[in-house]
């Protein structure tokens, strides 16, 4: 199975195809926005964005801890850091065919 990345301007002529009314032009400018306003509350404003069907973005803060030189095995001191998450989807998931741990009964 050969995997693809689909591009915004791809999303943007697939949505202007399925919807005559809308142009290509207005399509662009209300896709781009929408990834704007996602963008401004995840980066700006830390907030938690949740896409129906698709998922959770999120900035999440990782503490300070000391880590290993792999070369010298001297100890440093890692810094505190933010990375931004995304968690699928209960939807999204079961359409992809991911299988879920299940708890062990006791």
């Amino acid at each position: 199975m050969k995997k693809s990345t689909v591009s915004t301007s791809q999303l943007i002529s697939t949505v202007a195809a399925n919807h005559t009314e809308l142009p290509k032009k207005v399509t662009k400018e209300v896709l781009q926005e929408f990834l704007s306003m996602i963008e401004e509350e995840v980066v700006s404003n830390h907030s938690k964005v949740r896409i129906d069907k698709v998922g959770i973005l999120q900035v999440k803060e990782r503490a300070a801890r000391m880590g290993r030189n792999p070369q010298t095995g001297e100890e440093i001191r890692i810094p505190a850091s933010k990375k931004v998450t995304f968690r699928a989807a209960k939807s999204l998931k079961d359409a992809v065919g991911v299988k879920r741990a299940t708890k062990k009964k006791k």
